[in-house]
């Protein structure tokens, strides 16, 4: 092989990689939760930053409560509880019957894990219980998050 070749090998490849990083800084990569570990980007910390507390709680009655409990005094529904979501590992709120794909996932909802999740479910966590897409409004996303971090009783701060 000439060295042609070799440039043209090396420009297929350097395009592949950089692909392959847009895509994972655009929230398209990363695969499932049981492999892929989503980070806490500087985009992601400047929504959450922005985040309308309000916005979040709206979306969350209009959309989630019809499966998930958010009170502090509440009890699971079709979802479990989401009371101190932030920090708990994944399939570990007692009494709840969760799905084997949720408890194969083997994360801890943080800021980063939560917005990955709501972005794509399917995704996240393949042949999960949950019959939701997903949020696909990044912003959007990051209200419902920021407003998740409320429903505890020593909530994070925000990074």
């Amino acid at each position: 092989m000439g060295p042609q070749v070799f440039r043209r090998i090396g420009l297929i490849l350097g395009m592949s990689l950089a692909v392959a990083a847009w895509a994972g800084a655009a929230g398209t990569g990363g695969g499932p939760l049981t492999s892929h570990t989503p980070l806490l980007t500087p985009e992601l910390k400047s929504r959450l930053a922005q985040a309308d507390l309000d916005a979040g709680a709206r979306y969350f009655e209009r959309k989630c409560s019809q499966c998930h409990d958010g009170a502090k005094e509440g009890g699971h529904g079709k979802g479990p509880h989401l009371w101190n979501i932030m920090g708990r590992k994944a399939a570990t709120a007692p009494g709840f019957v969760y799905s084997a794909a949720m408890k194969q996932a083997a994360t801890t909802w943080s800021y980063a894990t939560l917005d990955y999740y709501l972005a794509d479910t399917e995704r996240a966590i393949p042949d999960r219980a949950m019959n939701f897409s997903g949020i696909q409004d990044d912003q959007l996303r990051a209200n419902v998050v920021a407003y998740l971090r409320t429903l505890n009783d020593a909530p994070p701060p925000l990074p």
